[in-house]
């Protein structure tokens, strides 16, 4: 269990480490995303219509759905956000180690995985995450497939190279089968 642990906060400092090279040295994040051509009078329309902190659909009725209709689904926060960025990247790391710790649980469940088999099993797990998370958005709420895609493709990417550092240092169940073998055949 404590080798659990341990492996448990390097895949999340791995995913952590992802995480700023996607979002802050990568440019693709900002390449499928917009700016508002007057972000002062879209910020005024939604302290004027929003009034308080939470997620807005608009149209928020389903049946005013339309061709002709702007749509959105936003998180609006009023009052402004206190970017305290030290508080944010604590939760995310520890998010990422609760989350590396689940999946290592998954991984005990396997047994005799090779290196590559744990490798695919973290990124398959990766790719369901991106793929379940993400994917309904595009379909209901029309987000944009090239978003939709690096969002599935940047979470793939993360977990998968948590799963290349986690087969490194993770013993497998072959070892101790091996080693099993050899010591009944001494008894023999």
């Amino acid at each position: 269990m404590q080798k659990n642990l341990l492996l448990s906060v390097v895949a999340g400092l791995v995913l952590f480490v992802w995480g700023f090279v996607s979002w802050a040295v990568l440019p693709w994040h900002n390449m499928v995303a917009n700016k508002f051509t007057n972000e002062a009078a879209v910020s005024q329309a939604l302290k004027e219509n929003a009034p308080q902190q939470g997620v807005y659909f608009l149209p928020f009725s389903e049946k005013d759905h339309g061709p002709n209709q702007v749509g959105a689904f936003a998180n609006v926060q009023p009052q402004g956000t206190d970017m305290n960025m030290g508080k944010q990247m604590a939760i995310a790391l520890v998010t990422q180690i609760i989350g590396a710790f689940l999946v290592l649980m998954l991984l005990r469940q396997t047994g005799g995985l090779t290196y590559w088999g744990k490798v695919e099993l973290f990124a398959l797990v990766g790719l369901i995450i991106g793929f379940v998370s993400h994917v309904p958005y595009w379909n209901w709420f029309g987000f944009p497939a090239p978003y939709v895609l690096v969002t599935i493709l940047d979470t793939a990417i993360g977990w998968t190279l948590a799963g290349l550092v986690v087969a490194k240092f993770s013993s497998g169940r072959k070892k101790a089968l091996k080693s099993e073998q050899k010591g009944q055949r001494r008894h023999r």
